[in-house]
């Protein structure tokens, strides 16, 4: 046993990094299933918190074969589609747990059910509520799934006792609140007078103790606040204006009870709801600072007091309005795991990308373990270097320069080749669809499909890929690019983890990293040396690190190497800089890699031996007979195409004899892939026009029909560039035929000169 559930006084919290692919989710699913069955936890229930809801769907299927009652818990605004309405939420009338938030009331009671003076007020959507429904599964679960963010709201009374919480894959992004800039408190709603610090008891009656004591405090913070310059608000101006972490949590227990009961109620009709709700709030204009947020400003204020540092989640910022230029207090904070999810009991955290300066702010006293790794012999990876994959030389803005959008699209096309090329020499090799397996930044992804993906590949993108196990058959796996925010996000993340100014951190340009010398491990022992981007600040580095490097992790682990063997082998291709901790077997520069013109020829199924049919097959490549004989004269296909069968050929190529009508033709070759082109007759006869000669004279026997539909469709499609180059050539005979009979009538008719 990892954990001693029982234990006393402080329970075990343990954070254990395992390598992604190993399996740690099946194994965690099996020692769940074994500690409900030995009784240890005396009935109390396991909660475990994943990204998503979908992940948690899986987990929930997989704990049922192993004769575990899961259930997966969903919040209000969770998706709850039904055939007649695909975009229902689990909550039926969303508008009104929103209105009990905007005035810090308990929605369960305010918007749901609620008993009071004998009368019981419920919503009229209670019964057919998604939410509600969910409630006795709740109660009879052994085990609730839940997603990250739901871990940091209140838990339903309907849990029970929690007896250990799981937290499979990174959680702190879902814990940090006001990251978007939009959490401000502005400086009129914060100055001391008595429209802003009023007071109320729970009856609604102006409680002047306490207003005197929040009047108090505020005076001290607004010795600070209109002296101050933008920024992090001082700890020592915070301390020389008298302020203590005493005060300041005293503060935040009065912020709010500056809000008054607007006496909403189950049921009750929506405009007397908002009626009842602007009653209790200042009127539009009048400085106002939301309680909650208010409360947030003092808490961060007591934790820089304490530790004695700037308070890096308060910043003073002028911001835009309407009526102009606005000061304001900018926060951002990191939310506290709540009790009854089971954050003060026994905690395991699994996770493939863990960084302990993400989890001991939310985790005090967490052990984390040593790293459980596993090797992967049959597994080979490839790094291309300078491969232009960034979104910049893929997909450059709307406002790009003509010459950088121009320069996009060719980068598109040789990485749309290249990827085709890789798909060809994987096909069939996997077990199921797909055979190659695209990551990518989701704009990227989104111009690969676009210009349209050979059937044998599908792509994904970065940032949606934590415990997804659906190409764990992929042959092939092609990573392009990486993810990595701008300095200035990581501070203001590592800002609101920590509350504390993260160090300045910047390289030879001032908005940039710093750069220092990173090593790819080779297999053979070697090392190849690359530039790679760091923080100086140890929080902010971790979180880049986690974006970056953590996210690429993630990417090469959706294709399970640890568990191929020799008969299923993954190829890994990395078109990135970053340097990862992984065994490299070949690094290579795009420059060597990048697909020529009759690379990007054969990525479509065909490579033409005549340089004037490849220039009228594919203008686009090249413009006239001569480019195309220039290009062929001094091409010669790259050494990474022959490790991926070479561009030239592929597991279903057929070579084919063919010369085109006309006076003067002569016999030539071509090479296809019958896989992409069924039909090379119809092509040839599509794309250069009627033939005089057609053959196969060799290779490969065309792979087996597709589905029937398809394969119809194709034949269909053939057939009918047949019968179009058939009628070209017959109109072109008879137009000869008129021309000469024309000619000939002519010369017959009498010359009226002579006569």
């Amino acid at each position: 046993m990892l954990l001693d559930f029982n234990a006393d006084p402080r329970p075990p919290r343990l954070a254990l990094p395992v390598g992604v692919g190993i399996g740690k989710t099946r194994a965690m699913q099996r020692s769940v299933a074994a500690v409900l069955r030995s009784e240890a936890l005396r009935g109390r229930k396991i909660v475990i918190g994943v990204p998503r809801h979908d992940l948690a769907e899986e987990q929930r299927e997989a704990f049922l074969a192993l004769d575990v009652d899961a259930m997966v818990w969903k919040g209000r605004t969770a998706p709850d589609p039904s055939p007649d309405n695909p975009e229902r939420l689990m909550c039926l009338d969303p508008s009104a747990p929103f209105d009990a938030m905007e005035v810090e009331r308990i929605v369960e009671t305010t918007s749901c059910k609620v008993t009071r003076r004998g009368v019981t007020h419920i919503c009229p959507l209670y019964k057919s509520c998604g939410y509600q429904a969910q409630k006795p599964r709740l109660e009879a679960a052994q085990v609730v799934l839940t997603a990250h963010d739901t871990l940091f709201h209140q838990a339903p009374n309907e849990i029970g006792a929690v007896g250990l919480l799981v937290l499979d894959e990174g959680f702190w992004g879902a814990g940090l609140r006001g990251t978007d800039g939009k959490a401000l408190l502005t400086l009129d709603g914060l100055r001391p007078h008595l429209g802003t610090v009023q007071c109320y008891t729970s009856r609604n009656q102006e409680d002047w103790e306490a207003t005197a004591d929040l009047a108090a405090q505020r005076e001290r913070l607004w010795k600070v606040l209109s002296s101050a310059s933008n920024g992090p608000l001082s700890v020592a101006a915070l301390r020389a204006a008298g302020l203590t972490p005493e005060r300041c949590r005293q503060a935040a227990g009065l912020e709010h009870r500056r809000m008054r009961n607007p006496g909403l109620t189950p049921g009750m009709d929506p405009g007397e709801r908002r009626r009842r709700i602007a009653a209790v709030l200042p009127k539009e204009g009048e400085p106002w600072a939301p309680p909650n947020r208010a409360a947030a400003m003092w808490l961060l204020n007591a934790e820089a007091l304490e530790n004695d540092h700037d308070v890096a989640g308060a910043v003073l910022v002028d911001t835009m309005s309407e009526n102009g230029t606005v000061r304001c207090l900018r926060l951002t904070w990191r939310a506290d795991l709540r009790d009854g999810w089971g954050a003060q009991g026994p905690i395991l955290h699994l996770d493939a990308t863990l960084r302990p300066e993400l989890v001991t702010p939310f985790i005090p006293e967490v052990t984390i373990a040593e790293p459980l790794m596993a090797m992967e012999p049959h597994v080979r990876v490839r790094q291309i270097l300078r491969a232009p994959v960034s979104a910049k030389a893929l997909t450059p803005g709307e406002d790009a320069k003509p010459r950088d959008r121009s320069a996009a699209e060719n980068h598109r096309r040789q990485v749309s080749a290249l990827i085709a090329l890789r798909a060809a020499s994987l096909r069939g090799r996997s077990a199921s669809p797909p055979d190659l397996l695209i990551i990518a930044q989701k704009a990227a992804v989104d111009a690969l499909r676009a210009a349209g993906l050979p059937r044998n590949v599908q792509a994904a993108h970065f940032n949606a890929l934590s415990g997804i196990d659906r190409w764990r058959s992929v042959a092939g796996l092609m990573v392009l690019g990486r993810t990595l925010p701008a300095p200035l996000t990581v501070e203001a993340l590592a800002a609101a983890v920590t509350n504390c100014p993260p160090l300045a951190s910047r390289g030879d340009v001032t908005w940039w990293y710093e750069q220092e010398e990173r090593r790819i491990a080779l297999t053979d022992g070697g090392v190849h040396t690359v530039p790679g981007a760091i923080h100086g600040d140890p929080t902010a580095e971790a979180i880049r690190w986690t974006i970056c490097e953590g996210e690429l992790i993630q990417a090469i682990g959706r294709g399970r190497g640890v568990n191929r063997t020799a008969a299923t082998p993954l190829e890994v291709d990395l078109l990135t800089d970053v340097v990862l901790p992984v065994a490299v077997h070949e690094v290579m520069d795009w420059d060597d890699v990048c697909p020529s013109r009759q690379d990007i020829m054969a990525a479509s199924g065909v490579v033409l031996d005549n340089a004037a049919d490849m220039a009228r097959a594919f203008p686009d490549l090249w413009p006239s007979h001569d480019a195309a004989r220039q290009q062929k004269a001094r091409s010669v296909t790259s050494c990474y195409y022959s490790s991926l069968s070479n561009s030239r050929t592929s597991h279903s190529s057929s070579v084919v004899a063919y010369r085109p009508a006309g006076p003067g033709q002569k016999d030539r070759t071509a090479r296809f892939d019958l896989v992409l082109i069924p039909d090379p007759r119809a092509w040839l006869e599509a794309k250069l026009g009627p033939l005089a000669h057609f053959e196969m004279i060799g290779g490969a026997a065309p792979q087996p029909a597709t589905h029937p539909i398809a394969d119809a469709r194709a034949r269909l499609t053939a057939l009918s560039a047949r019968l179009d180059a058939a009628l070209a050539q017959r109109i072109t005979n008879d137009r000869a035929r008129l021309t000469a009979l024309s000619h000939r009538m002519e010369a017959a008719q009498p010359n009226p000169a002579a006569a």
